[in-house]
């Protein structure tokens, strides 16, 4: 009889364990802030509230009380009261831009008198006629009903003119608020409410709910680059260029984000379309695992690799500049930014085919600037040509003066234009034809035995700021011998690899320091790009805002380097590549650039 009840008590607790444990499960999956990464939903019916000339839309398919409960738990224990600060902050007066304004000219207080009625889904929306457009759904249309009409009484009783019109039935209450150009709402069938900068906009919304072909939805540059999406978790974001496609360049239409998160930082899928000229070629391309990782120095600030150079560096010269959300990108200005400051004919210089990284790194003010490709095999470099992976000659045949230098790792070489006292290039005497270069008119190149050579004992050598090994370059002449003006480049060749850099610091760092794929930072970094890709792209947001804002707004940048806005790291991978023939009647062609990114937060 003992034994049958020791049985049954044994029997009863493990019947409690498991119930415990599917409790915890189910509440792990549903309740928790975890249930956030597990999440899979549909693209929400909010986004049909999208009017087609929308030209940027952010949609959120899971509640903000979900999304903050994730953000305090991902946050490190030490830092979570701040945190909290920081979301309390952002939705208060205090908030940036549309909202805050709202808040503070409106008198709202967002916990009490919003937050209850929230819904599941969220959508902003950029209208260039009509401004911003946001539709919140509500989980009581009652509620948030008599919250906007107390708004409307604060407003009448402040003195401010209150209008009302009726639009198909609803009704669209304007009245103007400080700090913004003009506010309406409307509650619009019982499940959401819209809010406006101007009326039109509502009246826009209500419309391409009620007629879908007036929807966002309905647009084929919408379903192209979102319906490929499949690891949205939290929402999705998309952006279409206002501007019309050019004949004789890479425009990008529209690019398209699948939201998800992880513990350290956002993750997001992406495609991106690109319109492209007839006649465009792209080559075959098929992923790789990236190894021109353990060329570059642990140091690097912001990175762009892939394969085959040439077709790169072609494409991005011909990359029709565009404004991103009113910050204006054109990648083909970084390119004349760097033929301004070396001139050499790049695209004859650095070989064609092979993984190849671009790269900056810590310098004494502006960032150096730092190539590492790899040497094409010996058979293929000599097929009918001068030896492929001889930058020195290549160098030579553009007119430069090489000569070769002792450091601590080994010969290195620095390149330098000569120029005449009036400043301009000077062709040097040499017996070898010209050597012609694609839009220069041709240069000479230089007999090996008329460069002269560094003599002595091999130099310890760094350059100024930055890392440890970057600090002792001064103990090099500003002019090297046998070389009239200070050298440009710095090149090496190491493990089948080649170095160009624009100082000797850079290059000795690159040589010296820890690789970049060795660094635990960047290994959790890219922990969540997969490792199979076709390149990838690094970056610090501080320094896209110095390279790339206004003047002003840029010096507001630098002030705030070191903060955690401006160190927030990004890291991108190009997964696939699909070129598709563009729809009649234009002859050209659409590329799909697949893509993940992953943000780091903290």
């Amino acid at each position: 009889m003992g034994r049958r009840q020791l049985l049954r008590g044994i029997l009863i607790g493990l019947g409690l364990l498991a119930a415990m444990v599917v409790w915890v499960v189910v509440w792990l999956l549903t309740r928790s802030p975890v249930a956030l990464l597990l999440a899979h939903p549909e693209l929400p019916p909010i986004v049909g509230l999208a009017p087609r000339s929308a030209q940027a839309l952010l949609v959120l398919a899971v509640p903000l009380d979900e999304v903050q409960a994730f953000w305090q738990a991902a946050t490190p224990a030490p830092q979570r009261r701040a945190a909290r600060q920081q979301w309390q902050k952002f939705f208060s007066p205090e908030g940036p831009g549309w909202l805050g304004s709202l808040l503070a000219g409106g008198s709202l207080d967002f916990e009490r008198e919003v937050r209850p009625w929230l819904g599941r889904s969220t959508l902003l929306a950029s209208l260039p006629e009509w401004g911003t457009l946001v539709a919140l759904e509500t989980r009581d249309a009652a509620v948030s009903q008599f919250e906007l009409n107390l708004l409307w009484e604060r407003q009448s009783l402040a003195g401010r003119p209150v209008q009302v019109d009726t639009y198909k039935g609803i009704q669209v209450v304007s009245s103007p608020i400080p700090g913004l150009q003009g506010f309406s709402a409307a509650v619009f069938g019982e499940q959401y409410v819209l809010l406006a900068e101007q009326s039109a906009a509502i009246r826009a919304a209500i419309d391409a709910w009620q007629l879908p072909q007036l929807s966002l939805v309905a647009q084929p540059l919408f379903q192209q680059v979102i319906q490929p999406l499949r690891e949205a978790h939290v929402g999705w974001a998309f952006w279409q260029n206002p501007e019309a496609v050019s004949s004789d360049g890479l425009t990008l239409q529209a690019v398209g984000l699948g939201l998800g998160v992880n513990f350290r930082g956002l993750v997001a899928e992406s495609a991106a379309l690109w319109h492209a000229p007839a006649g465009f070629s792209l080559p075959a391309a098929e992923a790789f695992r990236p190894q021109i990782l353990q060329h570059l120095p642990d140091k690097t600030l912001a990175l762009i690799s892939g394969e085959n150079l040439a077709s790169v560096w072609q494409s991005l010269g011909q990359i029709q500049p565009l404004n991103l959300l009113g910050l204006r990108v054109d990648p083909g200005q970084w390119l004349q930014r760097l033929q301004s400051q070396v001139a050499l004919d790049w695209q004859r210089l650095l070989p064609e085919r092979g993984e190849f990284a671009f790269a900056l790194l810590p310098g004494d003010g502006d960032p150096a600037w730092l190539w590492v490709g790899k040497m094409p095999d010996e058979s293929v470099a000599t097929a009918g040509r001068s030896p492929y992976f001889d930058l020195d000659e290549r160098a030579r045949a553009q007119g430069w003066q090489v000569v070769s230098l002792a450091t601590k790792r080994g010969t290195a070489t620095a390149w330098a234009q000569p120029t005449t006292p009036a400043g301009e290039t000077e062709s040097l005497p040499s017996e070898p034809p010209p050597v012609a270069t694609a839009g220069r008119s041709p240069h000479r190149s230089t007999h090996r035995p008329e460069i002269p050579v560094l003599a002595g004992e091999p130099l310890e050598v760094s350059g100024k700021g930055g890392s440890a090994s970057l600090q002792a370059a001064e103990a090099l002449p500003q002019t090297l011998p046998g070389i009239p003006l200070p050298a440009q480049v710095y090149h090496a060749d190491r493990k089948g690899y080649s170095y160009l850099a624009s100082s000797l610091g850079a290059l000795e760092t690159a040589l010296a320091d820890p690789p970049l794929s060795a660094n635990r930072a960047w290994r959790k970094l890219v922990a969540s790009l997969p490792h199979r890709n076709l390149g990838y792209g690094y970056g610090s947001l501080g320094l896209l805002l110095e390279s790339e804002l206004p003047d002003p707004v840029a010096s507001a940048a630098r002030s705030a380097k070191g903060s955690r806005w401006s160190s927030t790291r990004f890291a991108f991978a190009t997964t696939a590549l699909a070129v598709s023939e563009a729809p009649y009647p234009d002859r050209g062609c659409q590329i799909t650039q697949m893509g993940k990114l992953f943000w780091e937060w903290h």
